[in-house]
């Protein structure tokens, strides 16, 4: 049996806001200003009973209510399950699983628990991808340099149960053509309804996600991500450049930039106007004894237009906040 722990905690300040508690625009994880949130508190079970593997992660805070559908910025806690799932080798065939149930999406270059990203803030990009879906996916590993996976679920987001008759098909190859890099290309697409009601129709969504891992050395790792994202007629391209340096066992220094081209999905921009959103990130973190990090990280968001809410009348072209996290892991 395999068990694992995590608290994640923050407190947030947000130097652009008109009103110390107003938090920022376009994020979705890390959204409460001075307060300190308790983001997540997830404990992980797996067990392994050859050829079958049941896996279950449950948690609780403001981001499992976000897993759960909630909206961003609300800061309301509940409790979610993360991932619930069982997987079965097939039987004189070790190399092919199928999973059935609800897990985490394969897209994306950062994951939902804080402590296994370089940064603590989650990037724009992160926002207009999936977090989780529900379904049936399967996972077929190649040689030692390249697997494949394929699913169908209920839709791009965690649809449970499915709100149309429609799934959504996704398929991911990762590649690993030198022991120090890895490229994992990941799609997904189906319809999904827009509008409520007998005006609901069913649209088009794809996901096209690229991840490109790469260390240099031991000690620093560069990681590239591009995303496009199409929604019927909103769409969002971007990419993102991560970086860090691991100084010594108790000091680890990361940055990220990233740039991203809103038409709609986050709100930023009209489906015929789009808005182009920029984030550089510095994280400072500090790990203690192999289960305890604290992070330090200063961000400032940036755009052409007037798109970040601050408490006053009229948004601003830019905005800047100060993060001090805490996480304990097991």
């Amino acid at each position: 049996m395999k068990e694992e722990l995590l608290v994640d905690s923050y407190y947030m300040y947000n130097f652009t806001g008109a009103s110390t508690r107003v938090g920022p625009s376009y994020r979705n994880y890390d959204t409460q200003a001075n307060s300190f949130q308790l983001s997540y508190a997830k404990i992980g079970l797996e067990v392994d009973a050859d050829p079958v593997t049941v896996r279950a992660d449950l948690g609780y805070g403001e981001l499992a209510n976000l897993i759960s559908g909630g909206t961003a910025g609300s800061g309301v806690s509940s409790f979610a399950a993360q991932q619930a799932f069982v997987s079965l080798k097939m039987p004189g065939l070790s190399a092919l699983s199928i999973d059935f149930g609800r897990f985490n999406t394969t897209a994306g270059a950062e994951v939902i628990e804080a402590n296994r990203n370089w940064i603590y803030s989650r990037s724009l990009l992160f926002a207009i991808i999936p977090v989780t879906h529900t379904g049936l996916r399967l996972n077929y590993k190649i040689n030692d340099m390249v697997s494949v996976q394929g699913s169908v679920v209920n839709g791009i987001a965690n649809d449970a149960p499915d709100n149309n008759a429609e799934k959504t098909y996704g398929l991911s190859v990762a590649v690993a053509p030198l022991p120090t890099t890895s490229i994992i290309a990941t799609a997904y697409i189906g319809k999904e309804p827009a509008g409520a009601g007998a005006t609901a129709t069913n649209l088009t969504r794809t996901t096209i996600d690229l991840v490109v891992a790469h260390n240099v050395s031991d000690q620093f790792g560069l990681n590239l991500n591009f995303d496009y994202v199409k929604w019927g007629d909103p769409k969002a391209l971007g990419f993102s450049l991560m970086g860090r340096f691991v100084a010594s066992e108790h000091l680890t220094l990361a940055a990220r930039g990233e740039f991203l081209r809103d038409n709609g999905i986050l709100g930023a921009g009209s489906p015929d106007t789009g808005v182009n959103v920029m984030e550089g990130t510095l994280t400072l973190g500090l790990p203690f004894a192999g289960h305890f990090e604290a992070r330090a990280e200063v961000r400032g968001d940036f755009s052409g237009e007037a798109i970040f809410n601050t408490g006053d009348p009229d948004p601003k072209k830019q905005q800047l906040t100060g993060t001090v996290a805490f996480l304990g892991f097991i």
